[in-house]
């Protein structure tokens, strides 16, 4: 899987491939539409999943690090800019996300996404979500 570079060690982004077997982590194109097995992995279970959306262009979510949860995120559709602080060592970067893409946000970054397009995300973590693991933190374009 392709993979994009990173300032920190707290973001991995990985583009699903549109290749592999049945059991593959892929994205599949056809007449009827696309399909994503965003996920296949006996050894991990999931106990969060959301789904939201952008529903314009400059519209804003995120703004938060969680101190303990690992936040895993897969781009439906659209193309959103996602700026991630590490709040360890300090250092930011933008990064343009969109369709396809599969991100595991690990604890202690900060980050805010920002729509270019409307565009639609499965969120999903390992733990119940708790809203005392969700510290609010501004992060400035």
């Amino acid at each position: 899987m392709k993979m994009k570079a990173m300032v920190t060690t707290k973001l991995t982004i990985e583009r699903l491939p549109t290749e592999g077997d049945d059991s593959s982590e892929r994205r599949l194109f056809s007449s009827k539409g696309e399909m994503a097995q965003i996920l296949n992995r006996k050894q991990e279970a999931y106990r969060h999943l959301v789904y939201w959306d952008l529903d314009a262009t400059g519209q804003e979510r995120g703004h938060h690090y969680h101190r303990r949860k690992t936040e895993n995120v897969y781009i439906l559709s659209g193309e959103m800019d996602l700026l991630v602080e590490d709040l360890e060592s300090g250092s930011k970067e933008t990064i343009l996300v969109q369709a396809g893409d599969r991100l595991t946000i690990r604890p202690q970054l900060a980050h805010a996404y920002q729509a270019r397009k409307y565009s639609q995300v499965l969120e999903y973590a390992p733990s119940t979500y708790d809203p005392a693991d969700t510290v609010p933190y501004k992060l400035t374009w």
